[in-house]
């Protein structure tokens, strides 16, 4: 079983530029600057896809990203074309 809920909220506030790993295709991609965004990372008919939940100028709470990680894998398993912007 994958591991979830990797990052704490004391980590996202002093994470470093790059990107970061939460756990079931959940990341945080951080940019200079201060902006990041959450991405939904997954393999659908054998390629990888990805799909941006959200941009922030400041890190938003963890649970509001599972919640639409949650619901966009949801999508995911019933999707049979998707294009993403990732």
């Amino acid at each position: 079983m994958r591991a979830t809920n990797r990052l704490t909220a004391a980590y996202l506030r002093a994470a470093p530029v790059g990107k970061h790993c939460d756990g079931a295709g959940l990341w945080l991609i951080k940019r200079d600057g201060g902006g990041a965004q959450w991405v939904l990372r997954a393999t659908v008919h054998g390629r990888r896809r990805g799909a941006k939940l959200w941009q922030i100028a400041e890190i938003l709470p963890k649970a509001q990203g599972r919640r639409d990680e949650q619901a966009a894998g949801k999508v995911l398993k019933q999707a049979e074309r998707l294009q993403f912007d990732f």
